[in-house]
């Protein structure tokens, strides 16, 4: 399994609720010691190298659809979701 390197966020517009969510996640993994680059984008605009995108569970058949073969994990709310926990554990607890 490659290393995730590129975690992004995608909304409808990629600038409200991605934007959260992504500072969310990225202050979470500093504090918990991991280097991963976090983005947030619109859905349509979700870059090429991005290996594991998150998104709200009303978006992610359009995100599976446009992305065939990138990882998605959903979320109900951008703001204090409890999945962010559950990737920052998975990427401290080989550590």
């Amino acid at each position: 399994m490659t290393a995730i390197k590129k975690i992004v966020f995608a909304c409808d517009a990629g600038m409200g609720s991605s934007a959260m969510g992504a500072s969310t996640l990225k202050k979470k993994l500093k504090n918990a010691g991991v280097d991963i680059t976090v983005a947030h984008t619109s859905i349509e605009d979700v870059p090429s190298d991005a290996q594991l995108i998150v998104t709200h569970e009303s978006l992610a058949a359009r995100v599976r659809k446009e992305h065939p073969g990138v990882e998605v994990v959903t979320i109900r709310n951008f703001v204090g979701a409890p999945e962010y926990d559950l990737i920052v554990k998975r990427f401290t607890e080989d550590k």
